[in-house]
């Protein structure tokens, strides 16, 4: 799949805007939403984002229904990384595995953060 933009959803707005600016730093282009409303929202006015990395557990809709969500779309087509501080994360992603999807754990790791997004394809 060919990115072109990536999206940071995490409820707490200081991890949202740390990821994306770093993300950005790197010259991947990025924007962030502080919820999967404001994620729907972003994704439906930005045709450019591709790749969605999001927290799974937010208030309301967490990122496993997020993702849900948007794999259930046919306009659309988008790879994950799901971003986890719990040990049943693993459990959390059983019903939305599959290649498209990634489990990131919190804290990330920067150095396997930037290995996975530098191994994916960007449009120049």
């Amino acid at each position: 799949m060919l990115h072109t933009k990536i999206l940071v959803v995490d409820d707490e707005p200081e991890i949202a805007e740390e990821l994306t600016e770093f993300l950005e730093s790197c010259d991947f282009p990025c924007a962030s939403a502080f919820s999967a409303g404001d994620a729907l929202s972003k994704i439906s006015d930005d045709p450019a984002i591709t790749l969605v990395m999001t927290d799974m557990r937010m208030p309301g809709q967490d990122g496993a229904a997020l993702i849900k969500e948007l794999k259930s779309r046919d306009d659309r087509q988008f790879e994950y990384v799901m971003i986890s501080g719990h040990l049943d994360a693993e459990q959390d992603a059983n019903d939305i595995k599959g290649p498209d999807v990634k489990l990131m754990r919190k804290p990330v790791n920067i150095e396997e953060l930037m290995e996975f997004v530098e191994a994916l394809k960007f449009a120049d």
